[in-house]
């Protein structure tokens, strides 16, 4: 057979033991990191993702509040543009008005002025 007495063997044996005992508690506090390392992942994960979302949320808004500003922009500028024309109408309407009385003065004033 071989030529190890029993005592040899035993004590061959109790250090495989003890050699599968640290190679196992090794290789359990490498998955107890590994498992933990997954969690701190999956929390930046959660925390980019939460951030990603709140910028494209505020992103979202800007644009809504950019186009609102644009669409309050072109309602003011027809309204100024709208304002003009009805004061030009206006100011035109004062002037042909203007005029006609001022015919009307003209001819009243040469039929009402008596000779002397």
């Amino acid at each position: 057979m071989n030529s190890f007495t029993l005592e040899d063997s035993r004590e061959i044996q109790d250090k495989l033991k003890a050699n599968k005992a640290t190679y196992d508690a090794f290789r359990l506090q490498e998955w107890q990191e590994r498992k933990h390392m997954k969690q701190e992942d999956e929390k930046l994960r959660a925390i980019y993702l939460k951030e990603s979302s709140k910028r494209e949320e505020n992103r979202m808004e800007d644009e809504a509040r950019e186009i609102r500003e644009a669409e309050m922009n072109e309602k003011w500028k027809k309204h100024m543009l709208e304002n003009e024309i009805e004061k030009q109408q206006i100011i035109q309407q004062l002037t042909e008005a203007a005029v006609l009385r001022g015919s009307k003065k003209k001819s009243k004033k040469r039929v009402a002025k008596p000779k002397k």
